[in-house]
């Protein structure tokens, strides 16, 4: 007995369109700096062979064109090396020297998300793929992503080119709670609400629960530190 018989192909098609902003300064005079941004859009029919990112109507993909799940409109990327100078021999030069601070701030804007009614609405025998009425593939937008990362490090020198250097690096140290995957079955809303989905971009909803129509089911890392102990020679 068949239930169910999946076939993958690759007829699916996808477009990407970007323009890139990058500004340098290369390192001199104890410090560098670097500021990328780009901003992009990305098209496609389906994602990946996953049952979950199936098209609504298998017999024509071309239906659910849209946003790329991956797709991020804008994303900035700045960062430096700041270095202080070898001084002299007192005390107070060799304390501040040797020291380097390299930071770093990314900043994203939010990927698209599936609205999916999480039944099977047409009875085609397919559950998995069934979206509102006239919702497209894709139309929630998910959280914007902001974090500073930061090393820093210090250097012990013994001769030449032998020294230990030891370092200090933190992840997401001001520690933003970058909100992620979003439950996107809706099936459960009021016909009022599921309507309203048709012209409206849907969006997380933080005072629902994870298991809640919209409501936020993870994050991305919270604040991470970690130190570390190098010898070269």
């Amino acid at each position: 007995l068949r239930l169910q018989d999946n076939v993958y192909e690759s007829s699916a098609n996808s477009f990407y369109h970007a323009a890139t902003v990058s500004v340098q300064r290369r390192f001199a005079n104890n410090f560098s700096l670097n500021a990328h941004y780009t901003f992009s859009k990305s098209i496609d029919e389906v994602t990946d062979f996953n049952s979950d990112w199936s098209a609504e109507n298998p017999l024509n993909v071309r239906l659910d064109r849209a946003l790329s799940a991956f797709d991020q409109r804008h994303r900035a990327v700045f960062s430096g090396v700041f270095a202080s100078p070898v001084r002299g021999d007192s005390f107070a030069d060799r304390l501040l020297s040797d020291w380097v601070f390299s930071p770093i701030f990314t900043a994203g804007s939010g990927r698209p998300f599936n609205l999916l009614l999480g039944f099977d609405a047409n009875n085609d025998g397919r559950s998995q793929s069934d979206r509102p009425l006239l919702v497209g593939r894709n139309t929630g937008v998910g959280e914007p992503f902001y974090s500073f990362d930061a090393r820093l490090a210090r250097r012990f020198r013994f001769k030449e080119t032998m020294f230990l250097e030891l370092t200090f690096e933190g992840f997401n140290l001001f520690n933003r709670t970058n909100l992620a995957g979003i439950n996107n079955v809706v099936g459960s809303l009021p016909a009022d609400q599921l309507r309203q989905l048709a012209s409206t971009r849907a969006r997380g909803n933080r005072a629902a629960a994870p298991t809640e129509p919209l409501g936020f089911t993870s994050a991305a890392n919270p604040r991470q530190l970690q130190f570390g102990l190098r010898f070269n020679f």
